[in-house]
């Protein structure tokens, strides 16, 4: 596997992007994206174990986030779509076919809208997301029971992010139809109830798949290694 760090334009914000390439590549490639107050970094275990099996992925730093590399400003929840869709776009100037969007949390959601804006993406990959988000956090921060980390981010805060990408959410979720979606929960998640994964879930078209992973929220997409492999492989043997 050879990694490659290089930088893509998304309207007025650089973005920072991690290309994992594989050694023998299977001609699938992923865009994935991180969660809230993250980076890449963490879905560095996921993206160098897929692309141990063949997949080339691109892993993307959202803007305003600090731990990232990007640098920018988050001013609203279409600022995470347009960082995927450039580097969607970029990946497909380098020659990918077959493309996935896949994220974590936040990312997720923003894997979910950009493939519902972009009839050409083959399908999505949701992390430890739901839907019903902006009430659940609204309750986590006026309780001050969870550290909703807003001085990570340069820009909204995630109650405020939530409530802009909630109907982005409903407009995105009837475009997946025809196309598969794997909704993966982990069991010990702090931060998504499992409830509001499953209300994601209902939402969502067919063709479909859940799973369950033995994780925390910080660490489901490690944790989703084994069940985001096989779900590939199952449209992609090789």
């Amino acid at each position: 596997m050879n990694v490659d760090l290089f930088r893509v334009q998304a309207g007025s914000n650089e973005v920072a992007v991690l290309g994992y390439e594989a050694r023998r590549p299977r001609s699938v490639t992923l865009v994935a994206g991180h969660g809230y107050s993250s980076s890449k970094q963490n879905l560095d275990m996921l993206c160098s174990f897929l692309a141990g099996h063949g997949f080339t992925i691109y892993s993307l730093d959202f803007p305003g986030h600090k731990l990232g590399a990007s640098g920018g400003r988050l001013n609203a929840a279409t600022d995470l779509t347009d960082a995927m869709h450039a580097v969607v776009a970029e990946a497909r100037a380098r020659g990918a076919g077959t493309l996935y969007v896949m994220g974590h949390s936040m990312g997720a959601t923003t894997a979910l809208c950009t493939a519902g804006d972009d009839p050409t993406i083959a399908g999505a990959i949701s992390i430890a997301t739901g839907y019903g988000r902006p009430q659940a956090l609204d309750a986590l921060s006026r309780g001050g029971v969870v550290d909703l980390r807003s001085s990570y981010v340069d820009g909204l805060a995630l109650p405020e992010l939530a409530a802009q990408w909630q109907p982005l959410l409903d407009a995105a979720l009837p475009k997946l139809a025809g196309r598969p979606t794997l909704f993966i929960a982990a069991e010990r998640d702090g931060m998504v109830a499992r409830s509001s994964v499953d209300a994601l879930f209902a939402r969502a078209p067919e063709p479909k798949s859940f799973a369950t992973v033995a994780s925390d929220h910080t660490f489901a997409g490690e944790g989703s290694r084994s069940v985001v492999l096989a779900w590939l492989n199952e449209r992609h043997p090789r």
